[in-house]
């Protein structure tokens, strides 16, 4: 069943009430640890001609200036490819994710304040520094090519979690958005599980189908993550994660980053947004209290230990009102306080769970 809406929903065109941030608020989300487990930024932007990382950009979610105000200590940034090969001139999907991961380790380098990090105790280097921290993600394994080889080379490169699909399925594992296929994952790509493990590279299974997801969990030796997914009780899309994912993930140690996409968030508005589209004058007004609302069902379900941040910033088309991008974040300190969560509790869910995963199985 549905969780009522914590009067955050309104029709088309009214407007939700402005959120105060308390000192309370600003205080706890200063000296927290803040990591964001997913953004797109890479792909729609370092590609553009023009685009400055180090300046506030008036499009887009994120940049250097956006991050600080944010309090954002460590952001995984994503090389997402296309998984329609017309899309990139029929090139090799392998050379294109290298392209966008030498691109974001090029932006890294000539921006001052950041570090591309590969391991859990560079981030407390980071910090004491003044830095902020980048950790390189790739999302969808048809990057791979189908060669254990590809995937070596990726780690080689700074990749530290691997999306295993997105919105299709791919020669090795089946995905949430596509009719099966495989039954979940092939042969190869129970190999493929292995292989992360032994790299030490996090598997993250947003936009795995079902069949993936418990077949990734018999297979690894390692927990996941599911980097930017909401729950499906709340939110009925086939992207979210149903109680009994949320538990066998919690089970295995793993951590799931809420999305901040209103069409993961909402049941009323993904109906709309899938049958009339973006620009629909129907969709309804979600605002951020919703995100709270995923957090509080994912802490209910899996726990407070397993509960993050994953906005899929620069990957989404609209935001929650109230969280119009990564300089909003403290706004989600302040309702997680107003839901009465404790300050060592909000601390788990801005960074803490994310962490202890990264050092668990990145090192």
């Amino acid at each position: 069943m549905e969780r009522a809406p914590q009067g955050l929903r309104r029709g088309a065109g009214e407007p939700l009430p402005t959120i105060e941030i308390s000192e309370e608020a600003r205080e706890l989300h200063q000296r927290a640890l803040v990591i964001d487990a997913h953004a797109d930024t890479p792909t729609e932007w370092f590609t553009r001609s023009g685009y400055d990382f180090s300046r506030r950009n008036e499009q887009g979610h994120i940049d250097l200036p956006r991050l600080r105000e944010g309090g954002v200590d460590l952001q995984f940034m994503i090389a997402w490819i296309t998984d329609d090969r017309e899309r990139i001139g029929g090139r090799s999907f392998f050379d294109h994710t290298v392209e966008l991961i030498e691109l974001i380790v090029e932006r890294v380098a000539e921006t001052p304040g950041t570090e591309l990090i590969t391991e859990s105790v560079e981030l407390d280097e980071a910090r004491r520094a003044g830095r902020t921290a980048i950790m390189i993600g790739v999302e969808g394994g048809h990057a791979i090519e189908n060669s254990l080889e590809n995937l070596h080379r990726l780690h080689e490169l700074g990749t530290r979690y691997l999306t295993l699909t997105w919105n299709h399925n791919n020669d090795w594992a089946d995905s949430a958005t596509d009719a099966p296929q495989h039954g979940g994952l092939t042969p190869f790509g129970r190999e493929v599980i292995r292989e992360l493990n032994e790299l030490r590279i996090l598997i993250d299974l947003s936009h795995a189908a079902e069949t993936t997801f418990y077949q990734v969990l018999e297979t690894s030796a390692q927990p996941v993550i599911a980097s930017h997914s909401c729950a499906r009780t709340i939110a009925d899309h086939p992207r979210n994660l149903d109680d009994q994912q949320l538990r066998e993930l919690a089970r295995a140690g793993g951590v799931v980053g809420v999305n901040f996409f209103p069409l993961f968030l909402d049941s009323e508005y993904a109906e709309i947004y899938e049958r009339e589209g973006p620009t629909s004058k129907r969709l309804p007004q979600i605002g951020v209290e919703r995100v709270i609302d995923h957090i509080e069902e994912i802490v209910e379900v899996a726990g407070i230990d397993h509960v993050a941040l994953g906005s899929d910033f620069d990957g989404i088309t609209t935001t929650p009102i109230g969280l119009p991008d990564i300089a909003a974040l403290p706004v989600i300190t302040e309702l997680l306080l107003r839901r009465g969560f404790h300050h060592h509790e909000i601390e788990k869910i801005l960074g803490k769970n994310l962490l202890h995963l990264i050092a668990h199985v990145i090192g």
